[in-house]
This record gives C-alpha cells, structure tokens and sequence, in this order.
C-alpha cells in the first residue's frame, strides 16, 4: 500500500521521499487537502506502464487497420477486454 502524504510535507521531505521510492521500492502518493493529486513511482513501474501504454496503442492501430469500419470506441472496449482476460490468465499461472 502507497504512503500518503501532503504536499507540504511532501516538499520539506522531497529528498527523503526520493530515495524511498528510487532505492526502497515504495510508491507515495502526494495529496492537498486529503485529495491525491500525484504519485511517486519507481521508475521501472512508469517504465512498464509506458511499454504497456505503446504495446496497447500498436494493438490498436494494427486492429483499426485490419478492420477500418469497426467504430474505435469499440474497438478499444475489445482491446481492454483482451487485456483484463490475458492478466487474468497470467496471474492464474502465477505469472
């Protein structure tokens, strides 16, 4: 589970923080006035979540490609669809 902090504290423990997320693994979500408003991630985890992001948008275009008529908002249901049951599988695998 993610630390939650205030901005103000976030911005007096900045140097702190950056080195729990970057050498410790943690996530930390910054928040103003109870509400989050950004997370701290480890740079791997915004690395697979931008590899995950492309991979979903090449999915997508070469879908659109093959079947220009299928309307996209469709089309991209099918594509998180395919999704949420390929990480089922995995996680069934334990993978």
């Amino acid at each position: 589970m993610a630390l939650r902090i205030g901005a103000k504290d976030a911005r007096a423990r900045f140097a702190e923080l950056l080195g729990r997320v970057g050498f410790g693994r943690e996530e930390i979500v910054i928040e103003r006035s109870g509400k989050a408003m950004a997370a701290l991630i480890p740079m791997e985890v915004y690395q697979q979540m931008v590899a995950e992001r492309e991979a979903r948008f090449s999915i997508t275009d070469r879908l659109q490609s093959q079947q220009p008529d299928l309307p996209a908002d469709q089309m991209e249901a099918d594509v998180e669809a395919m999704t949420k049951q390929v990480r089922a599988n995995r996680a069934a695998r334990g993978g």
